[in-house]
């Protein structure tokens, strides 16, 4: 009977548990090996009593240990010479002190429970695979076969012969110079002694195929961006081994596309890197509907990776640096498509949260620079860590706004109430990138550097300084006008919807002046784009980013000729496009996008003073001139037309100053519209008009507009925002598909 009770009783725990157990909190024993680890085929170790009173005492580091547990539980089957990073990443590099930088939305450091678990994970929780000491399966879906068994051989390219290690080299140094400041997916140090190990050889074990391909898009990004440049030293280098930098170009693009699938089938890092780059690549300089599906195909290998969450199994602060720089570039990449392209973003709402950024070694700043009054004056950033993370926060605040317009239920007769809901989340949404416009720091603020002569003064200050220091104090100066760039483009796709709205002569004033005010913000950003000097882009990748908002501020001031002919703001509008054309120009027929940015807009330029000059003779000039237009107002657009470099034309007056001289007639018992506030970043008070005479509807600034120049053009949205016009597959329609 005693023995029989003895048997029933459950066997006390130990006070020493072994490593697993402590850490699966299972029931062990005091023999080693125990059992459950015999039986699960671990190895059986038991740390020393000081550790586990370390951790103890740390209860974030407990958190954190407990989450590991739970992320392995839901994690799907990975290969297993499958990587987080590059195999060298896991070596000691030199980093920075870890400060960090706070973002508004912060991000899970594990995946939350049931949403997050598919059936599968649902089942090895219930089947504890854990305690029963073997595993359920290693399939990700019923029916899954599992991994595939890889063939670990030696396999080389087919599509391009590797160039030489030194063009290699030089193509890489390029990468860096002029595409790492804009997209930040790379840590530079632990990348270089990959691909040094990589270009050493020209044939590689298959578990090789991920970091080939990244040591590959990095050098055909590169290459790309310093092809057209003829003062590109490398130039020398191609003739020297008799390399056709065309060529390579193509057999690296074809040679990426022919692994493509592989290399998100092994789900490492590099997967994610590659599929952007290549995104970047085709977006920009060949076929935009390509560049969707593989953008699609970068966010599903980031999903799979779990980047979303901060992982608490990195070993290395930068192999973890990397997910997150990864992950915050998937949420700037996944909006910027949805801007582009006009579609609903791709990434969960629920996981749009940004990773912090260390200060890491890469990101570091000169120290030579760092003895400029300008760039170590008071709350100054001593890294360029700040750039980055004031440019996710920003396309974090337009995704939310997207989103916002996305969810309004507008009805198919569009109703005032509908567009008065339209201006409300025009009015909120400005607010949103005002309030982040104010906390720019002044190393990025573009505002800083060109006001009182500052930019030149700092170019003659670090004239003696080493070659490599005065690129990168150039770099900075190209993140501030990002940032600038970033910042008016987006307030011209807040106020966008307003102005593409069609617009009865029945609407109340409290409308009428929401729109005039949509108009006067998105006008003012749009010729703020266009005094920006983006010649100082040139042979940068981010060249055919600034010529992108360019060509969206060139549309928007084609606006204000119409309705306000001959106007000073109208005349101010026509100076900006000229600066826009002018400088789109400039760039050279290398780039595609700055080439038909130059041709549209001319072509747009034309239209719009024939429209001008219609709307001015119907109604009457001696009611619609004003009275400065016989001061010469002409003769200063003629100078402006030639001040394309980022300097302010000579004009006297804003366009602020302007309400639409053509406009909605209000109704007759209110002569005077309500008073609506100033935008946050406009300290000048309203001018309160009447409103005019009534006038045709078709000759408000609406959608009418863009109707008109619709039928100009045939299908305005396919050569306005396909760029790339041999792209058979594309259907951009004005930011809409197609359907």
């Amino acid at each position: 009977m005693e023995q029989e009770t003895s048997r029933l009783q459950k066997p006390l725990r130990t006070p020493r548990a072994c490593d697993r157990c402590r850490r699966q909190k299972l029931k062990c024993e005091s023999s080693r090996p125990c059992v459950l680890c015999t039986r699960a085929g671990h190895k059986c170790e038991t740390s020393q009593r000081a550790a586990r009173r370390s951790r103890r005492q740390d209860p974030r580091g407990r958190d954190l240990h407990v989450n590991s547990r739970i992320h392995k539980a839901i994690a799907p089957a990975t290969h297993k010479n499958s990587n987080l990073t590059h195999d060298t990443e896991r070596s000691e590099i030199s980093y920075a002190p870890e400060t960090s930088t706070s973002y508004p939305e912060r991000s899970p450091k594990e995946p939350q429970s049931g949403a997050n678990a598919s059936a599968i994970d649902f089942a090895r929780r219930v089947f504890n695979e854990e305690e029963a000491g073997r595993t359920l399966t290693g399939a990700s879906i019923p029916g899954d076969t599992g991994d595939p068994t890889l063939d670990n051989s030696l396999w080389h390219l087919t599509e391009v012969e590797l160039p030489p290690e030194a063009v290699m080299l030089a193509l890489i140094d390029v990468y860096f110079d002029r595409m790492q400041w804009f997209i930040l997916l790379f840590h530079e140090p632990s990348f270089r002694q990959t691909a040094r190990r990589i270009i050493s050889q020209t044939s590689w074990r298959r578990q090789d195929l991920s970091p080939t391909m990244a040591v590959l898009a990095v050098a055909m990004i590169g290459l790309n961006s310093a092809l057209p440049d003829q003062r590109w030293p490398g130039h020398e280098l191609l003739r020297e081994h008799s390399v056709d930098g065309k060529k390579l170009i193509h057999g690296l693009i074809n040679e990426i596309r022919r692994n493509l699938l592989d290399i998100s089938i092994d789900c490492r890092i590099e997967a994610v890197q590659v599929c952007f780059l290549v995104a970047s690549y085709y977006v920009y300089h060949s076929s935009p509907s390509i560049a969707w599906t593989v953008s699609g195909m970068a966010v599903r290998s980031a999903y799979a990776l779990r980047l979303y969450t901060k992982s608490a199994r990195c070993e290395s602060p930068v192999v973890d640096e990397i997910r997150s720089r990864c992950w915050n570039h998937a949420i700037v990449g996944d909006t910027f498509a949805s801007i582009i392209y006009g579609r609903p973003s791709s990434i969960d709402t629920g996981l749009v949260a940004l990773h912090s950024l260390r200060d890491m070694d890469d990101l570091a700043i000169d120290p030579l620079l760092l003895k400029n009054e300008w760039i170590s004056g008071d709350g100054m950033p001593t890294t360029t860590t700040e750039f980055f993370a004031m440019k996710y926060e920003i396309y974090n605040i337009i995704r939310h706004i997207l989103s916002r317009f996305r969810r309004l239920q507008l009805r198919k007769e569009t109703i005032e109430e509908d567009l008065l809901a339209i201006a409300e989340a025009a009015q909120d949404s400005e607010e949103q990138l005002v309030s982040w416009r104010e906390r720019v720091p002044g190393l990025f603020d573009f505002e800083f550097w060109s006001c009182d002569n500052r930019l030149e003064q700092f170019q003659q200050q670090i004239e003696g300084l080493p070659q490599r220091s005065k690129y990168q104090a150039e770099t900075i100066i190209l993140q501030a006008a990002t940032l600038q760039l970033t910042y008016d483009g987006a307030l011209i796709q807040a106020h966008r919807p307003l102005l593409e709205q069609k617009i009865t002569g029945s609407c109340s004033p409290l409308l009428v002046d929401a729109i005039h005010e949509s108009l006067r913000v998105a006008t003012t950003a749009a010729l703020r784009i266009s005094r920006t000097p983006v010649l100082r882009f040139k042979h940068h990748f981010a060249e055919s980013f600034a010529s992108l908002q360019q060509f969206t501020a060139g549309v928007i001031l084609c606006i204000l000729p119409t309705s306000q002919p001959f106007t000073t703001a109208a005349h101010e509008a026509k100076a900006g496009i000229m600066r826009i054309i002018h400088a789109s120009t400039a760039l050279g027929p290398h780039n595609r996008i700055a080439k038909q940015t130059a041709q549209l807009l001319t072509e747009l330029l034309k239209v719009t003073i024939e429209r001008e000059m219609s709307g001015a003779l119907r109604g009457g000039l001696e009611t619609n001139l004003p009275k400065d237009i016989e001061r010469g107002a002409i003769s200063s657009v003629q100078a402006a037309c030639m001040d394309y470099t980022g300097r302010h034309s000579p004009s006297s007056q804003d366009v602020r100053d302007h309400r639409p001289m053509s406009t909605v007639h209000a109704p007759s018992h209110s002569r005077e519209p309500p008073h609506m506030p100033q935008a946050t970043h406009d300290h000048s008070e309203a001018i309160n008009r009447p409103v005019q005479a009534p006038v045709e509807p078709s000759e408000y600034p609406s959608a009418n507009i863009f109707e008109q120049l619709d039928d100009t053009f045939g299908a305005f949205g396919e050569l306005m925002f396909n760029l790339i016009p041999d792209d058979q597959s594309s259907a951009w329609n004005w930011g809409r598909t197609v359907t």
